[in-house]
């Protein structure tokens, strides 16, 4: 399966949550906290060869114990292929990954900043790579 041969139908957000608990009591701007990232996807078959891929990040950023901000995003897309075997649905699932994540990238980075932050700029992902552990 090619790039070429999936049709990314639609994407959209399909849960979004952004905590400040620390808020108004926001710390410093030059204190860089330390920032935990989980990154997930899902694959769901939706029968005529339409495909749902879910894109889960998870970030939580910390100073010392003090949780300053915790982000989740679930970014999916709407993909049309002919998925035949295993083979083909992980091609599917890496290749949905890499087409949904810089948009999801730009999402938790404006919401990041919105809050009251740097924005978190996650750096690019080797979904092929992260699928394999």
């Amino acid at each position: 399966m090619k790039i070429s041969e999936i049709t990314l139908i639609g994407q959209y957000i399909k849960d979004l949550s952004f905590e400040n608990p620390m808020s108004p009591n926001v710390p410093p701007k030059n204190e860089n906290p330390s920032v935990n990232l989980d990154i997930n996807t899902t694959y769901l078959d939706l029968k005529n060869n339409n495909h749902e891929v879910n894109l889960k990040i998870k970030s939580t950023a910390s100073i010392d114990k003090n949780v300053i901000f915790v982000i989740e995003l679930q970014y999916a897309g709407l993909i049309k292929t002919i998925v035949k075997n295993e083979k083909d649905k992980k091609k599917l699932i890496i290749s949905g990954s890499y087409l949904l994540f810089p948009y999801a990238r730009s999402i938790i980075s404006n919401i990041t900043m919105e809050g009251g932050f740097k924005p978190l700029v996650i750096q690019p992902i080797d979904f092929e790579n992260m699928f394999k552990k």
